[in-house]
Order: structure tokens, then C-alpha cells, then sequence
């Protein structure tokens, strides 16, 4: 660590910790060696803060000079029983925007410094309270839009990813120490660990990554939702599709067909799936220069979607674009959605089928809400295949995914030196790398740089 940020992590640090706007309560966070020093300057109340125990709280006034500026509790945390393990003070006051202000710069005025963001995490990490996994579970905590993506990043917090990897990491240090002690004794033919032994622990050790690697997908489905986009010609019932799974009137309806020029996009919530949903114009040929505009955007949306609903008119016979859509979504995840169930069908059964191969569809009906259950039920089904069930997800971020696909590679590579007789310092030198990727989640070898990236996604006060 360079000693410009020695020096920056042994200051003390205050920030407003409760989110921007008017609320009942505002709490100032400090921490360092001087919070509660510095807390004394500015507080006039029944207990002085130099004599207070961890976790003691005491009324009073928050002060600058002879004028009062809140009445407050103030919470006292010393070292090592608090969130960094340094002193901290809490101060809860009225929640007004210009009084948490005036608090905060009384606070540095004293000889506090304004925290970074994320900086009373990284404090924690620094210190040793949490490893680098359980800091970035806190801020999946923080961003978690619902209960399951809660969940799963407590489970993170707890360390349930932390204690994977450090299992992880010591079965293949114990690999390494076998193969690097064998080097030694290499004359005397002394080997520590046989290729077959070798082969079978780090393809164990594989196996549980990719364990890891899938709950962390699904935490992060969890987290960030899914995208879905509706896809068909117009006047198919795009529109009236995403308004009845939204359960409001979002988008415009009407009879003639092309209403919807532009992708309208809005979320919702399927049974603890974060979902952004795109109604997306017709991309009909002729089309004139801004209908082909919105073609365009309508791609670009089926291009970033992790599902696609794609809508067929039962009440109409295929057409020649409806055949060109099932041509140019056939390799993408979708589902094929029937719609207008509740008029009779002019749909060519045989052709359909043909056209179809063994692929399943769905009967609806937008507007009567017709197979809309079982529609909410056949999306989470295509997310989900595959992965393991939301209660067993953790929240993991895509540089912790990338890690771990790193991590595998290097040990997939380090199996095939095995099976193929290389020596053991090229098997070696693998296994190390490998070693390295689990540091860089636990945050045993990670860069002052890669903290810079993640603490500063965090808020400040966190």
C-alpha cells in the first residue's frame, strides 16, 4: 500500500449514512482513531463521550461554537467491536437535508475528513472484520430490489462464499506444496502426490467452482433481473401483451396496426424476479424511414434480451414476416406465444408444427388474460433451467464470475499437463494461477486498483 493511502486510511472519516432527502432520523458516521475525540468537540449532552463504553448512547446538542445545532442520541463503538474495528461514533439527528449538512461540517471542522465512497467498508475489509466476497455482498445487499435478492446476498455477507473459497483455496495449496515437494526430491524419484490423485483432487476442486459459478449466476439474476422482449408483426397485441403483465396501461393501444414506433420499456416484479420489459416496434418491409429507425432499436433490444416472447396472431393465417422472425429467433431463448385465443383460429396446424419441430408453445389471450399464469410461470421456468433454485443462490458480481471462469480455465489447463505427462512445473505454475484467482475474491492478492473499481460503486456513508 502506497503511503499516501497509509496515511489517507488512518485519518478520520464522517459521512451522512442515511440516503439523500427529508426523513424522521439522519445518522453521521465517523470513524477513526479520533471519531470520538472529535465527537466530543461537538457534543454537549448527559454523558461525555471519552467516558462512555462501547455501544452507550447519550442525549444532548450537537454544537458549533455557542450555537446549538440538533438535538441528538449519540452512539459510541470502540475498537475492536464495531463495522471497521476502529472507534466509531453515531450520531442520529432530525432528518432534514440542511441539518444533517450543518452536522457533518461541524464534524470535519473538528479534524474529520469526508469519506469516500465505500470507504467504512473498505475499512472493514482493511481491518480484517470481512474479506473482500463479504464486502461486495454488502453493496448486493444495498442494491437488493427484492426479498430473494436479499437472501442471497446474506448469505454472501455471512460468508458462505468466503467459506467455499477458502476450502477451495486450501485444497489446491496443499496440491501445490505435494507437486513443489516432489520437485525437491525429484532425483530421488520421490513423489508426494501421484497424476492420478493430482488429477482427481483438481477436478474436484473444478467441480465446486462451477457450483459456485452457477448460485452466483442465479444470485445475479436475482439481482440485476432479467430482460424480456415482445417480438411480432404489428397488431399482433404486443402492446396489449406487456400492459397485461405490467397489470397497468403502459403502453398505447389501437386497432391499426404500427401504433408503437419506438421500444417502450418498464419493470415489474415476477414473484421475486426483477424484470425490464420491452414492447418493441413491428418490423415490417416498405417500412418507411422512421418506422426503419425503430426496426433498428427493436433489434438492438432482441439483441440484449435474455428472453424473447415471441407473438403469433392465432386468429390470422402465418405470414411471410411471421415466418421470417421464427427463422431469426430459432437460436435465441424465447418463448412462442399464441396469442388472441379467445377469437377463432386460422392458423395452419401442420405448418405450424413443421415449422416448429418438437418446440412447445403457449395459448393466451392479452386481452382476456387468458394463459397469462402460466406465461409468468413457462418465463421463470426458461430463466431458471438449468441453475439452481433462488434459496440456494448468492449474489456475486460479474468481476467474481469472471474469476471463477479464470480459476476453472487454469485448472482445466493444469489437468490437461497431467493427463498428458508434462512436468510439474508447468502443472505447477497452473495450479498458481489458479491459487491467485481465488485470492482475488477474498481479497488476499487483489490490486490497490481493483479496490479503487469496487469501493467506489459503493454509496458514500457505506
Amino acid at each position: 500500500m502506497a503511503p499516501a493511502q497509509r496515511h489517507r486510511d488512518s485519518d478520520t472519516i464522517a459521512a451522512i449514512a442515511t440516503p439523500p432527502g427529508a426523513g424522521a432520523i439522519g445518522i453521521i458516521r465517523l470513524s477513526g482513531p479520533h471519531a470520538i475525540a472529535i465527537a466530543r468537540q461537538i457534543f454537549q449532552g448527559e454523558r461525555d463521550p471519552l467516558t462512555m463504553k462501547g455501544f452507550e448512547a447519550s442525549h444532548g446538542w450537537i454544537v458549533r461554537g455557542n450555537q446549538k445545532l440538533d438535538e441528538v442520541v449519540l452512539l459510541v463503538m470502540r475498537s475492536p467491536k464495531s463495522y471497521t474495528r476502529e472507534d466509531m461514533v453515531e450520531i442520529s439527528c432530525h432528518g432534514g437535508p440542511m441539518v444533517l449538512a450543518q452536522v457533518l461540517e461541524a464534524a470535519i471542522a473538528a479534524g474529520a475528513r469526508m469519506a469516500e465512497p465505500g470507504e467504512f467498508t473498505r475499512r472493514a475489509f482493511l481491518s480484517g472484520r470481512i474479506d473482500l466476497a463479504q464486502a461486495e455482498a454488502v453493496a448486493a445487499l444495498i442494491a437488493s430490489e427484492t426479498e430473494a435478492a436479499a437472501r442471497a446476498a446474506l448469505r454472501g455477507l455471512a460468508g458462505e462464499l468466503s467459506e467455499k473459497i477458502q476450502a477451495l483455496n486450501a485444497s489446491l495449496l496443499q496440491a501445490l506444496s505435494d507437486l513443489e515437494a516432489g520437485l525437491d526430491f525429484a532425483e530421488d524419484d520421490i513423489a508426494f502426490i501421484s497424476r492420478e490423485q493430482l488429477i482427481i483432487r483438481l477436478q474436484g476442486a473444478g467441480n465446486e467452482l462451477a457450483k459456485l459459478a452457477s448460485r452466483g449466476q442465479a444470485g445475479k439474476i436475482l439481482s440485476e433481473g432479467i430482460r424480456l422482449v415482445i417480438v411480432g408483426r404489428p397488431n399482433v397485441g404486443k402492446s396489449t401483451l406487456m400492459n397485461a403483465l405490467l397489470e397497468k396501461d403502459r403502453v398505447m393501444v389501437a386497432e391499426a396496426p404500427g401504433t408503437t414506433r419506438d421500444v417502450v420499456e418498464d419493470s415489474f416484479n415476477l414473484k421475486g424476479l426483477p424484470v425490464r420489459i420491452s414492447d418493441t416496434a413491428g418490423l415490417r418491409e416498405n417500412a418507411k424511414p422512421i418506422e426503419k429507425q425503430a426496426a433498428n432499436r427493436t433489434r438492438k433490444a432482441l439483441n440484449q434480451a435474455d428472453l424473447a416472447l415471441l407473438l403469433l396472431d392465432r386468429s390470422e393465417p402465418l405470414t411471410d414476416y411471421d415466418r421470417l422472425l421464427l427463422a431469426e429467433t430459432k437460436d435465441r431463448l424465447r418463448l412462442l406465444l399464441l396469442n388472441k385465443s379467445d377469437l377463432a383460429s386460422k392458423l395452419d396446424g401442420s405448418e405450424l408444427k413443421r415449422l416448429l419441430a418438437e418446440e412447445k408453445f403457449l395459448e393466451i389471450s392479452a386481452k382476456t388474460g387468458q394463459g397469462l399464469p402460466e406465461l409468468r410461470e413457462r418465463i421463470k421456468e426458461q430463466i431458471w433451467q438449468g441453475k439452481p433454485a433462488s434459496e440456494d443462490a448468492l449474489a456475486a458480481s460479474q468481476r467474481q464470475l469472471e474469476i471463477l471462469d479464470q480459476c476453472r480455465a487454469s485448472l482445466e489447463k493444469a489437468i490437461t499437463a497431467a493427463k498428458d505427462g508434462l512436468g510439474e512445473e508447468l502443472i505447477a505454475a497452473d495450479l498458481r494461477k489458479g491459487i491467485d484467482c481465488l485470492g482475488q475474491i477474498s481479497g488476499e492478492t487483489v490490486s490497490e486498483q481493483i479496490l479503487e473499481l469496487i469501493f467506489k460503486k459503493f454509496c458514500i456513508g457505506k
